[in-house]
């Protein structure tokens, strides 16, 4: 438990280092469509990679999937931090990462010790926490998942307007 504690106050001190890029246009998913947890809803947002010293400015479509986590460390029902919006690319070699919730498979990649859905990558077999925002759990990538920033839930949508700005180079 305490791990886990330390690894979510680790990630929102990092997460305030992060710098967000904003989205071409806000993706929009309904609230309704992540009421149950670990029950993913995919899309793909769009975004411009600023110009680089050597490249023009480019339009970047991003895999992303939006979910409800577990209980545990979630905020009040219906709040933001029950939600996790994150890329759906690795980030060690931008290989596409699945989301695991077969608790045989999960047993099989972690040892018997999951408690929640995982994300791995199909390439390498890195592994990255759901519950903790996609942080890296095992493997060779070098961080965890890229993040989407969810602005607000309003009128019954989620609205997801930034994602990390690394992830512009990266995917």
């Amino acid at each position: 438990m305490l791990l886990g504690l330390g690894r979510r106050a680790w990630a929102q001190l990092a997460d305030a280092s992060l710098r967000y890029a904003a989205l071409s246009r806000p993706v929009r998913i309904p609230l309704e469509a992540v009421t149950i947890p670990w029950q993913p809803v995919t899309f793909t947002a769009e975004a411009m990679a600023p110009a680089t010293a050597s490249t023009a400015s480019r339009r970047v479509l991003i895999s992303g999937v939006l979910f409800r986590r577990g209980v545990r460390g979630a905020g009040a029902p219906g709040s933001i931090e029950e939600l996790s919006a994150l890329c759906l690319t690795c980030p060690h070699e931008q290989c596409k990462v699945d989301f695991v919730t077969d608790a045989d498979y999960l047993a099989r990649i972690t040892g018997g010790t999951a408690t929640h859905p995982l994300f791995e990558c199909g390439c390498h077999s890195s592994v990255f926490d759901a519950q903790e925002d996609g942080a890296r759990v095992s493997g060779e990538t070098p961080r965890g998942l890229y993040r989407f920033r969810i602005a607000g839930i309003g009128g019954g949508v989620v609205e997801i307007n930034e994602v990390e700005e690394t992830a512009l180079f990266e995917v």
